[in-house]
């Protein structure tokens, strides 16, 4: 799981940044369960998996129709 060692609206925050920003999800198209973040974004190629990395995320899983899992443990 992710070690909390910070402000979770911070986190939450960057998460989004590295989405592309608000603008760049498409609206009603965010999931999630225990250990994945599903979002479909306008433009796949803003999405800074980098910075997702530095917030916990340990992987990507790329779908069709601009669709990622972020998975955290």
């Amino acid at each position: 799981m992710i070690n909390d060692k910070g402000n979770l609206q911070a986190k939450a925050l960057k998460i989004l940044k590295a989405m592309g920003g608000i603008e760049n999800i498409v609206a009603g198209k965010i999931d999630n369960c225990a250990t994945r973040l599903r979002i479909q974004v306008k433009d796949i190629e803003i999405v800074n998996e980098g910075l997702l990395r530095r917030q916990g995320a340990l992987g990507f899983i790329h779908l069709q129709d601009n669709q990622i899992q972020v998975v955290f443990f």
